[in-house]
């Protein structure tokens, strides 16, 4: 069998939800009997991946040092050896929102929701080079329908959607009525809404905060480092409060769910694939509205209810190349 020759450009993918998607797709095409050359540019996390696949005669790393706003044109700052390797083969994934022409088949991730629907300054730019990247790439992958929609009509038969959302039954959390929310300087992410909100509640919940950008006397905070640790500190309690305007998934979302935590998020286009008892939706932005659907979870008991598992098959992506 002759091994397929695939190319990820890794370069300026360092947050978390980025690099756990990258990590899924790296694992996934290195057992799929493909050869793999990864471009990066992010030391820590890059090298720890590294050091793990040295034995893998099949995976080879290239480090490249060039500032962020150069990455959508890399392919003129690499070296002719690099644009060589790049050149010979089959395909070309760019993680990140950030593709460069090349001749080979080429396939652009979309992962920042912002572009396409904020409208400061920064996000204006980050769409010009996005446009670009969509209009050079074979293919344009993103994670869900509503993340798709997003793309021009023009390039509708690019998409390639490659979540996964399965529905399971777990057990449900009872009794404790405790509240438990992310922290976020991030203003997308409405953290100052949802303090507000907890704040004018004559409700008698406990509430924990999870990283908060600072120290609030009023709350419960913990502050986490891993995955794991996150996942703790949410199954101590029993419902999970989102205000976040945009989100390309939402992954928080879909752990809270398989926690058995009842879910008030509010009704924006990232909220319509949860459903049922334990899914309380309130109306964006709207203080009164979220407490209402506070209240109504803490009478709420269930013993199971239904979750989302969220996954992403990057199988699909082979079968294009």
């Amino acid at each position: 069998m002759v091994r397929k020759k695939v190319v990820l450009n890794a370069c300026g993918v360092k947050s978390l939800g980025g690099v756990k998607l990258f990590v899924e797709a790296f694992e996934l095409l290195s057992e799929a009997e493909t050869e793999i050359t990864v471009l990066y540019s992010e030391n820590e996390f890059f090298s720890e991946l590294k050091n793990q696949s040295l034995e893998n005669q099949y995976v080879t790393f290239i480090k490249l040092t060039n500032k962020r706003f150069l990455h959508p044109f890399l392919y003129i700052i690499t070296n002719k050896n690099q644009r060589k390797l790049i050149e010979s083969s089959d395909a070309i994934v760019h993680f990140g929102n950030f593709g460069f022409k090349t001749k080979i088949k080429s396939f652009v991730l979309i992962q920042n929701i912002l572009p396409f629907v904020s409208k400061d300054l920064k996000n204006m730019i980050l769409k010009i080079f996005i446009s670009r990247s969509i209009k050079l790439s074979n293919y344009v992958v993103v994670q869900l329908k509503h993340m798709g929609e997003l793309i021009g009509q023009e390039y509708k038969n690019k998409v390639i959607e490659i979540g996964e959302i399965e529905e399971v039954t777990v057990n449900a959390k009872n009794n404790s009525n405790k509240i438990v929310l992310f922290g976020s300087k991030v203003s997308n992410k409405n953290f100052n809404f949802m303090v507000n909100a907890l704040k004018s509640t004559s409700l008698s919940n406990e509430i924990t905060v999870i990283n908060p950008p600072k120290n609030i006397i009023e709350f419960n905070c913990v502050f986490t480092e891993t995955q794991d640790q996150t996942s703790n500190v949410m199954s101590e309690n029993e419902i999970y409060f989102h205000a976040s305007e945009h989100e390309t998934v939402g992954l928080p979302l879909y752990e809270a769910h398989n926690l058995g935590l009842k879910l008030i998020i509010p009704d924006r286009p990232y909220s319509k694939y949860f459903k049922g008892d334990n899914v309380l939706i309130y109306k964006y932005n709207d203080i009164q509205s979220a407490l209402e659907k506070i209240e109504l979870a803490n009478n709420l008991k269930l013993k199971k209810s239904n979750a989302l598992i969220y996954n992403e098959n990057w199988s699909k992506i082979l079968s294009y190349i």
